[in-house]
């Protein structure tokens, strides 16, 4: 190391070279980021026509009144019932045909039947999700997750790179910091009636520095799409434990199963309401010979800036008892923090408010590839200029 080389300017060095390295690939996963966060908000906004009730006067249909209506033709496996009153639900069903279809495929590792939005009122069929906008969607993400280039290439690149932009975030933060308080000022704000080239640097600097902590959020959760090993330690790290785990299917009695049913699938859902008692989205997914229970997840919705954790229970079909139930409250803070592992990298953690200001440092992490370059070209030419005046200088004596 030269003499004089100091910490910041280790920092400065890391800074430049490790984004120069990973400018492209950051700017296209950042830009990437930035629209999927609101892939929810997209779809249901092309999906409006037909994901809205026109009149919800009146009783809704009971779960097993809709089962019915539906199961002369097809098999249903499962509905979403939406928080907002006004939307429809979406009920997951197929044709004997095209499960048969699925059953031969590859389709079976990715599910089995389509999406119908049906109102719960008069149970009509409204329509199905814009598989044109899914399909845009998934590309959005498949270009976040690994570039388009599969995942034996391209998902290690966007894993390193990710785990690099948590060091450029950091050596950042390091060149922000000002060296006397009365400087501090200066890395707030941005100067007034300045030239393109400060308005620059104080869009790489300043936004750098107030979008800091989520992009450091996002920093830190990525790899854990990217690596098993990453997964694991940072499954380690929170819980202490070894292997990953999204919870072990209840087991369930089969002398229970060849009882009498005794119980609706509407009884079920009010029991599974009114206990998780607040506002969210509901999924049940109805028995099948693998998994013969009723199980729910129940999504809070509460409120704008609500904590968008997930409760699940699980039913006997028969009985109507609760078997288990995995409670978000119940879990300790590092399993807490495991199951909000994609909340947390996608910004909806706190519901609507997170994920504005997800949207907003995601947009900024974009721009500071761009912005960061623009700086380094400068000082290139700054450089460059100084020295052919020093050989003017010269050449002149």
């Amino acid at each position: 190391m030269k003499k004089g080389y100091t910490f910041k300017q280790l920092c400065a060095d890391l800074h430049l070279w490790l984004g120069v390295a990973t400018s492209i690939v950051l700017v296209i996963v950042c830009f990437t980021g930035t629209v999927y966060t609101y892939e929810a908000e997209i779809k249901a906004y092309y999906d409006r026509h037909v994901s809205s009730i026109e009149n919800n006067d009146g009783d809704k249909k009971s779960v097993d009144q809709l089962v019915k209506t539906f199961s002369e033709d097809k098999k249903v496996f499962s509905i979403n019932i939406p928080a907002d009153e006004e939307k429809a639900y979406v009920i997951n069903m197929a044709t004997p045909e095209e499960i048969k279809e699925a059953q031969n495929s590859k389709k079976k590792r990715r599910g089995i039947g389509k999406y119908y939005y049906v109102d719960q009122y008069n149970a009509e069929v409204l329509g199905t999700p814009n598989e044109k906008v899914k399909k845009v969607m998934m590309g959005f993400m498949m270009v976040h997750r690994h570039l388009g280039l599969g995942w034996d290439i391209g998902r290690p690149i966007v894993g390193w790179s990710t785990i690099i932009f948590i060091f450029i975030s950091l050596t950042g933060f390091v060149l922000w910091l000002p060296k006397k308080v009365k400087q501090l000022k200066a890395g707030l704000t941005f100067k007034k009636n300045a030239g393109w080239k400060r308005i620059n640097y104080d869009l790489h600097n300043v936004l750098g520095f107030y979008s800091l902590i989520l992009l450091l959020m996002m920093g830190i959760t990525g790899p854990f799409w990217s690596f098993d090993w990453y997964r694991t330690g940072l499954n380690k790290a929170l819980t202490g434990q070894d292997k990953f785990s999204r919870g072990e299917r209840p087991k369930v009695d089969s002398a229970i199963l060849n009882q009498p049913k005794s119980v609706t699938y509407q009884e079920i859902l009010d029991k599974a309401n009114s206990y998780l008692d607040y506002k969210g989205d509901v999924s049940m997914s109805l028995p099948s010979k693998k998994s013969p229970y009723v199980a729910i997840r129940k999504t809070n919705k509460a409120s704008f800036f609500s904590l968008q954790y997930t409760d699940q229970v699980y039913y006997n079909a028969q009985n109507g008892e609760l078997i288990k139930a995995e409670l978000f409250k119940d879990k300790p803070l590092g399993k807490q923090l495991m199951s909000l592992v994609k909340a947390i990298h996608l910004g909806y953690v706190f519901n609507g408010f997170s994920k504005l200001l997800y949207f907003i440092s995601c947009l900024i992490a974009t721009t500071l590839p761009i912005t960061g370059l623009i700086i380094w070209i400068n000082k290139l030419k700054k450089k460059r200029q100084k020295k052919n005046k020093q050989k003017g200088a010269i050449m002149s004596v």
